[in-house]
């Protein structure tokens, strides 16, 4: 039986032909996507999956459903589209074990779990030592979420989330009133036998008959995993639940889908780039999808890159982010547009005035107010380099951060992906290579693949031979 998908978000022409290429089943289509695949809408057909881009961070796919099909539809997408960096929760949504309380922390109650300490809910007291039987309701997928669990075991269906207690919900997806109703009536005898139910989006088209049916079958696993409870050592986990993947697409990965996209539907170069950036609500990126119609490729990404410049050139501050994979996302301050350009791709020097004393990071030389940094940042590179001078103009050193190319965003933005490999060099001073032992970690862990492994390694090679011969620091002091 084909593996069944729904498709919503930002991306979801480009992913859509991504997976019906693949044959995945696409279901619950619109029909603007029918139309451009030559497709059924599939309307009513439950999904094994759901794909769509994160509300919270635009440049993000969430992959959620059931373990064997999350792990197909991750692996087409991951073989598919280059230079995505790859987060795998430990752990399900709705995966059920015993934890142990450890205690109350400030409001919240904290217990022991598979993969760290957790936020208890539904727990009336929060008793330090007890073992209670819990289901995973939030996985942590961002640097510094904590997982929360809830005391109310419960599984999840195609169609519905069954546990005890005796209440009716639904998801916001479901709006037809008449089906509600249905739902509701169906859901009595059960709610009477002391068992909620989370009516999901599945249920609202599907085969009603089918659905209800699914409510027995859930009671009845419900118990089971409550039985398995019952024996389970701490922490052993005795019910999967749902999978979860989260996919960061960068600079390459949006320029590929926009090739994708462009299969069957007009799409402007940087099509993606620009949906992804705070303005995509604008109806800019459509009038750019007509005049694709009707202007060369080449020409009409030219003008884009042109406007792009422009309008970062006439901000007051260029606002720097620093995306880090398994970290805090950091904005490395209010830089002044020196230098934007075009020429076959966007250059720009940024500057920031240090106004605090300290120490450089990695370089080792003293920080003091009223030193310059020169950012330059060039579209399609793999590195982004810092200059330190004195309050005098004298260069102090050079910091080169190996990262995804960088998106310039008309908001005022420029963002990347940080590898977590540098290369740095102080006046007078042989290079050094840092952090590699994060770089490889990241590596190990499954977030970088092997595309972006190479384009790094090749990446701190190109910084080697630019800025690690004899001379090269007087030479990049020189050009300044």
């Amino acid at each position: 039986m084909p593996i069944r998908a729904r498709v919503r978000g930002i991306y979801s022409t480009a992913i859509s032909k991504i997976l019906h290429d693949n044959g995945i089943e696409l279901v619950d289509v619109s029909p603007v996507i029918a139309e451009r695949l030559g497709i059924n809408e599939q309307r009513g057909k439950p999904a094994d999956v759901t794909v769509k881009s994160d509300e919270n961070n635009p440049s993000q796919i969430l992959i959620l459903g059931f373990p064997g099909e999350v792990h197909a539809i991750g692996s087409i997408i991951e073989n598919t589209v280059p230079d995505i960096i790859v987060y795998r929760p430990r752990i399900g949504l709705y995966a059920t074990f015993k934890a142990r309380i450890i205690g109350q922390e400030g409001r919240e109650c904290v217990a022991e779990t598979p993969v760290g300490p957790a936020t208890l809910v539904d727990e009336p007291e929060c008793m330090s030592g007890k073992e209670i039987p819990v289901t995973v309701v939030k996985v942590p997928v961002r640097p510094g979420e904590r997982m929360v669990v809830s005391s109310r075991v419960r599984v999840v269906g195609k169609y519905a989330i069954v546990g005890k207690g005796s209440g009716v919900s639904f998801s916001n997806f479901i709006r037809n009133k008449e089906r509600i109703s249905s739902l509701l009536e169906a859901s009595a005898q059960y709610v009477r036998q002391g068992f909620s139910i989370r009516w999901r989006s599945n249920a609202d088209e599907a085969n009603l008959k089918e659905v209800i049916s699914e409510i027995p079958q859930l009671i009845s696993k419900l118990k089971d995993v409550e039985r398995k409870l019952a024996n389970a050592k701490p922490l052993e986990v005795v019910y999967i639940g749902e999978f979860m993947r989260l996919i960061e697409l960068t600079y390459n990965s949006k320029k590929y889908l926009d090739a994708v996209r462009d299969e069957v539907a007009p799409t402007a170069p940087y099509h993606h780039i620009l949906r992804s950036d705070e303005t995509r609500n604008n109806g800019l990126v459509d009038l750019l999808d007509i005049i694709a119609t009707e202007v060369n490729s080449s020409k009409l990404a030219a003008l884009i890159r042109k406007w792009i410049a422009h309008r970062l050139s006439s901000k007051r501050d260029i606002i720097l982010l620093h995306k880090r994979i398994t970290k805090k996302n950091v904005v490395l301050g209010k830089a002044k547009p020196i230098q934007i350009i075009d020429n076959g791709g966007i250059s720009a020097i940024v500057k920031r005035n240090v106004k605090s004393a300290g120490e450089y990071d990695g370089l080792s030389v003293p920080k003091e107010p009223g030193d310059k940094i020169l950012t330059y940042i060039v579209e399609r590179s793999w590195i982004t380099e810092h200059r330190y001078f004195d309050k005098n103009g004298n260069l102090k050193g050079v910091y080169v951060n190996v990262n995804t190319p960088p998106e310039f965003l008309p908001s005022g933005q420029v963002q990347y992906v940080d590898l977590e490999v540098d290369l740095v060099r102080a006046l007078d001073e042989p290079c050094r290579i840092i952090d590699s032992k994060l770089f490889l970690a990241l590596v190990k862990g499954g977030y970088i693949q092997g595309d972006v492994y190479i384009k790094t390694l090749k990446a701190i090679d190109e910084a080697i031979n630019k800025y690690c011969t004899k001379g090269a620091l007087k030479e990049l002091a020189e050009q300044t």
